[in-house]
């Protein structure tokens, strides 16, 4: 008569205790990725609330005229020269303030004429390191088409 042996099938817990240790070390070796890409999330999302800031500020602006009182002289924008700022005030977008300003240049190309670029910025007050940005070409207005 033949007796035969059964081997019970599984795992022994050495085998799941090495296994286990081995996908800890795996883990663990991931988790600083995961934290640096939530730092540069956050810190992208502010920047990106920022920019849309400041093209909502943009958006306001339509024509040179609504700065035309606070102008004296453009200076080019391809010169090294400063450009025009002029302070927007405080303004609320959303749920946070802005301080807001536009700095403002005579674009001057070959061909393009009456061009003024019109840069907006925008920093959160509660966070003075975010500054967003819009750039937009506005039509200068001569004095002697208004007249």
């Amino acid at each position: 008569m033949k007796v035969s042996i059964q081997r019970e099938k599984g795992f022994t817990l050495i085998e799941i205790l090495v296994s286990l240790t081995i996908l800890s070390i795996v883990i663990i070796a991931f988790v600083p990725i995961f934290t640096q890409a939530a730092i540069h999330n956050k810190i992208n999302g502010n920047m990106l609330k920022t920019n849309e800031a400041a093209h909502v500020v943009a958006s306001e602006y339509e024509n040179l005229s609504d700065f035309q009182e606070k102008i004296t002289r453009l200076p080019i924008c391809s010169e090294s020269s400063s450009s025009n700022s002029i302070h927007l005030g405080n303004k609320t977008i959303g749920d946070t303030n802005y301080d807001t300003r536009v700095e403002l240049c005579k674009y001057e190309t070959s061909g393009v004429k009456n061009l003024v670029q019109a840069v907006f910025i925008t920093l959160a007050n509660d966070n003075p390191e975010q500054e967003g940005e819009a750039r937009k070409f506005l039509l200068e207005v001569s004095t002697n088409a208004q007249n």
